[in-house]
């Protein structure tokens, strides 16, 4: 049963050769977890009654002495107890779970709960004891008869209890709990109650007595397990929708790899793991390749050659006396960067819902990007990179693997060092605590003003735009005074989550999406007076003002919400707008990065970013120049602490390849038949995007590892 409600949930699309056998394969799996639960609930249950005796025990202590009054009352109060107890263990758990969340190491946090739910139950069962006696004499006086009209008392908390559980449901449907995949638990729960069910049904103490029906049943439920498992790695469809969609499948062969993992390194060779050496640590999927050494260490596809990637590209030659040439100015720089902001979420970019005016208004004089890609899911991979205009994976980290790595000073040229060593003020503006704690983020820049930064925990209800726009146009307006060039960096988290509804602007509702809405109103709304000082004589003639966001934002679209989990286009696209003195406004269709912003800033002043893997934009603002549209984008969820998950990606015109290295699963897409990436063209034409992962895997192949 179990199984047959997972093919549904992740059977949708699955059709064409092997889709029967999926399905099959996405039972068994089920059936291997439904066997454990109950084979051990089949053992535990029956010798735990036997050794708590409970009829005996309830006899000796918990009956209560005078049985006079109706046997109604009794359970009335039982169940009464019962849930006093259960709401006095709620309340303990709750109040530790809500100290715990201030602990800084998750395992101290977790022993903490874990002692104080023990506590809690131990509580619970002490105070229901006396309930029960008060509640059953009270009953007995008021109720001699055990009836309350036509309904017997035991139907009267039950009512209550149904009722209650009802509005907890409603009120979990309104809870932000998009960040955890919960669907699991309800399968989870789902067999466990099956489970149960069929103890119940089975009656009798002696665990593990089968008849010859149920002899069968267990064979065949067993045999179903294991055809599962060998079929597995030669089922296509297996191998891609389970480790990528399935819960409970997904937990059965997570449990199969790790038992098949012969050598320790975390990857097997066994039920497509994608070790391709299960006997050396030194080999899988996440190890650093070594070129030309005869041993494939990252298991992708055969040893990389010496040459993993093209050298860099040769200088475009000058232009012809009667070609136009770009003229280079010493412009001033502005960089607006909006934390968390899907460019299909503005008005802009066609969104419906009226939630930046002021965005849209200011974008109609300027070049719109319709179509822009970070290099990273999360801020700090994706930040580094636009200030490098280098690929996260190609930067050198400190504590590369580290939740919020720095940067090796000497290793890295960023925007700020650039144009600080060409003669430009730099500046910064922004309230947020990353830009503490970044390593060497701040080289290059004469003033960073981070004042109002919070902790953690305490940013995410942070609004901190209506503090920012001040200390931005103070800045406009005294650098703008000045004779000396300068760069302006600001950072709005606005609409990063935990979202909130703003009534100061728009409220459209309390979904998560409603409330990731109203934050994108709210700081569009602060945003007004930055373009204003923007607009003013002096700077709008003599700046270039690029607006961006560091990643995009999930809403399910791939059974995630938030961001920092894949490399799909609802986490990786973002706008980008670019106003350039000059330049025509309009919409440009070619696909940029933001791995291009520094190159595009660098060449519009003159100066050049020697290690930036970008490239310019300055043709496709001006029309001046050639522009390389063949080229391919990566794209790169680098694991971290509490996600050690590698999945990365390539970007070639319309065709898109997605590869989770942690999973061993490959997708491939046709952007412009297929948007939202719901069909993975590998499933019918095992050949499509071939040349595309070819040099994805190249990519993945010249990883330093650092």
């Amino acid at each position: 049963m179990v199984g047959v409600i997972e093919v549904i949930w992740l059977g949708a699309g699955l059709s064409g050769a092997g889709a029967a056998a999926a399905r099959a394969i996405v039972i068994g799996f089920d059936v291997l977890v439904g066997l454990g639960v109950g084979l051990a609930l089949a053992i535990v249950a029956p010798a735990f009654a036997r050794i708590l005796a409970p009829r005996a025990l309830f006899a000796r202590f918990l009956l209560p002495a005078q049985t006079e009054g109706p046997v109604l009352n009794r359970g009335t109060a039982w169940l009464i107890a019962g849930g006093a107890g259960l709401l006095s263990v709620a309340a303990v758990s709750g109040v530790a779970g809500r100290l715990a969340h201030g602990f800084n190491r998750p395992t101290l946090a977790l022993a903490f709960v874990a002692l104080a739910s023990v506590t809690a139950v131990a509580f619970g069962a002490l105070l229901a004891l006396p309930v029960r006696v008060w509640v059953a004499r009270v009953l007995d006086r008021a109720l001699p008869s055990g009836r309350l009209g036509p309904l017997p008392t035991p139907a009267l908390p039950l009512l209550v209890v149904a009722l209650g559980l009802a509005l907890i449901g409603w009120q979990v449907t309104r809870l932000d709990l998009g960040a955890y995949r919960l669907e699991w638990v309800a399968l989870l729960g789902a067999g466990a109650v099956m489970a149960v069910a069929l103890l119940v049904l089975r009656g009798g103490a002696t665990p593990l007595r089968f008849g010859a029906i149920g002899a069968a049943l267990l064979v065949a439920l067993v045999g179903w397990g294991a055809w599962s498992a060998w079929a597995f790695e030669s089922t296509p469809l297996a191998t891609t929708r389970i480790p990528l969609k399935g819960h409970l499948a997904r937990m059965t062969l997570g449990a199969l790899r790790t038992l098949a993992d012969r050598d320790g390194d975390g990857y097997a060779s066994a039920f497509g793991g994608g070790d391709c050496d299960d006997s050396d640590p030194a080999v899988n999927p996440q190890a650093r390749e070594i070129p030309g050494n005869g041993i494939d260490e990252n298991c992708q596809g055969g040893d990389a050659p010496i040459e993993v990637e093209p050298p860099p590209a040769p200088e475009p030659p000058p232009p012809a006396p009667d070609e136009p040439r770009y003229t280079p100015q010493r412009y001033n720089v502005v960089v607006l960067l909006i934390d968390t902001l899907r460019p299909d979420h503005l008005g802009v970019y066609g969104y419906e819902r009226p939630v930046s005016p002021n965005i849209d208004a200011w974008a109609k004089g300027g070049v719109v990007f319709d179509r822009v890609y970070a290099q990273a899911p999360n801020t700090p991979r994706s930040v580094p990179s636009l200030l490098t205009g280098r690929y996260p994976s190609r930067m050198t980290w400190i504590k590369r693997f580290a939740r919020f790595g720095g940067l090796v000073p000497e290793a890295n040229e960023t925007l700020f060092e650039t144009f600080k060593a060409a003669g430009w003020t730099t500046e910064a503006v922004s309230a947020h605590w990353y830009f503490e704690r970044a390593e060497h983020i701040k080289d290059g820049v004469d003033s960073w003003d981070n004042a109002g930064f919070l902790s953690i925990k305490d940013s995410n209800t942070q609004s901190a735009a209506p503090d920012i726009t001040p200390r931005v146009v103070q800045r406009l307006e005294a650098l703008g005074q000045a004779k000396q060039p300068f760069v302006l960096f600001a950072h709005y988290f606005e609409p990063h989550s935990r979202y909130m509804n703003h009534k100061s602007v728009k409220v459209f509702g309390k979904s998560l999406l409603d409330k990731y809405d109203s934050e994108i109103a709210f700081v569009d709304h602060h945003l007004a007076p930055v373009f204003k000082a923007l607009d003013a004589p002096g700077l709008a003639e003599n700046t270039v003002v690029v607006l961006t966001s560091d990643h995009g934002e999930a809403f399910k679209e791939h059974g995630f919400h938030f961001h920092g989990r894949t490399v799909y286009d609802e986490e990786l696209r973002v706008p980008l707008i670019v106003r350039l003195p000059g330049a025509t406004p309009k919409r440009v269709a070619q696909t940029a990065a933001l791995i291009d912003v520094f190159p595009t800033l660098a060449q519009a002043v003159g100066i050049r970013p020697a290690k930036a893997q970008g490239q310019s934009l300055i043709p496709l603002l001006t029309e001046i120049g050639t522009w390389d549209a063949t080229r391919t984008l990566f794209l790169e969820q680098l694991p971290y602490p509490h996600y050690e998950v590698q999945v990365m990606g390539a970007v070639a015109g319309d065709q898109k390849v997605v590869r989770n290295v942690t999973t061993n699963v490959w997708e491939a897409f046709d952007l412009a038949k297929d948007p939202a990436e719901k069909v993975n063209l590998l499933d019918a034409d095992p050949q499509a995007a071939a040349a595309l992962r070819d040099r994805l895997i190249r990519h993945i192949d010249a990883d330093p590892g650092r």
